[in-house]
C-alpha cells in the first residue's frame, strides 16, 4: 500500500452524505470510510452506504463491537473492501475476514507503551494496515494524539483531529511506516457534513 513521499494515502472517513462521498472519490481519495457504529453521529446503514458510490476509492467500514457475521453482512450489503476494527474483535475474527481486508486501530493514549507493543506484535499478522488515533477509543473527537507512537511493525495511517494543514505539516515523515492520513472531523462543518473546500485542499495537495 506504500506510496511515494509526495503522495501519502488519504482516507476520508465518516462519510454520511452522497455528495461528500462522490466529491471525495472524484478528487482522488484512496479510501472512503463509512461508520456503522450506531452511537456515532456519522453512523450510516449498509443500505445508505451502498447508495453512495465512490469509484476509484477503496471502501472501508468502521466497526466497533460487531460480530463476524454482522461485519460480513454489512460489507456485502454496502459493497465494502476493508473492515476497520475499533472494538474488542479477536485475531481469529480478523483471520476469518482475511488479514489483507483488515485495518486495525490502536490508541497510544489508552495503554502503556509495553502493552501497545505487545498488541501491535500480535496484530501484525492479522491486519494489512494499522491506524493510530487519539483518545481512548472511538474516533472523530477532533484532537491530535497526545502520546508517542512506538515503532510500528506494519505500515499505518495517522488520525486524530487532522485537517489539511495538519496533514501537510506531518508529511513527509521521518517514519517510513507512516504511509498516509485518516481525516474526519477536521474536514467537517458539523458531524457527518464534510466541507467541500477542505476536501479540495487535502486531496489535490497529495499530488503536488
Amino acid at each position: 500500500m506504500r506510496k511515494t513521499a509526495k503522495a501519502p494515502l488519504i482516507k476520508i472517513c465518516g462519510l454520511a452524505r452522497a455528495q461528500d462521498a462522490a466529491l471525495a472519490a472524484s478528487l482522488g481519495a484512496d479510501f472512503c470510510g463509512f461508520v456503522f457504529h450506531p452511537g456515532s453521529p456519522r453512523a450510516v446503514t449498509a443500505d445508505q452506504a451502498r447508495l453512495m458510490p465512490t469509484p476509484g476509492a477503496r471502501r472501508v467500514g468502521v466497526f466497533v463491537n460487531h460480530s463476524l457475521g454482522e461485519i460480513l453482512d454489512i460489507m456485502d450489503g454496502a459493497g465494502l473492501d476493508l473492515a476497520q476494527l475499533h472494538g474488542d474483535q479477536t485475531a481469529e475474527l480478523a483471520l476469518a475476514l482475511g488479514p489483507a481486508r483488515v485495518i486495525r486501530v490502536f490508541w497510544p493514549e489508552r495503554q502503556s507503551r509495553d502493552d501497545l507493543l505487545v498488541a501491535m506484535d500480535l496484530w501484525k499478522e492479522f491486519a494489512g494496515l494499522f491506524l493510530f488515533d487519539a483518545g481512548g477509543g472511538g474516533g472523530g473527537h477532533g484532537r491530535g494524539i497526545g502520546a508517542e507512537i512506538p515503532q510500528s511493525p506494519r505500515e499505518y495511517l495517522l488520525a486524530g483531529g487532522l485537517d489539511p494543514a495538519g496533514a501537510r505539516a506531518a508529511w513527509p515523515s521521518k517514519d517510513p511506516m507512516l504511509v498516509g492520513f485518516d481525516l474526519n472531523s477536521g474536514l467537517e462543518g458539523s458531524p457527518g457534513s464534510k466541507d467541500a473546500m477542505a476536501l479540495g485542499e487535502i486531496l489535490p495537495w497529495r499530488r503536488d
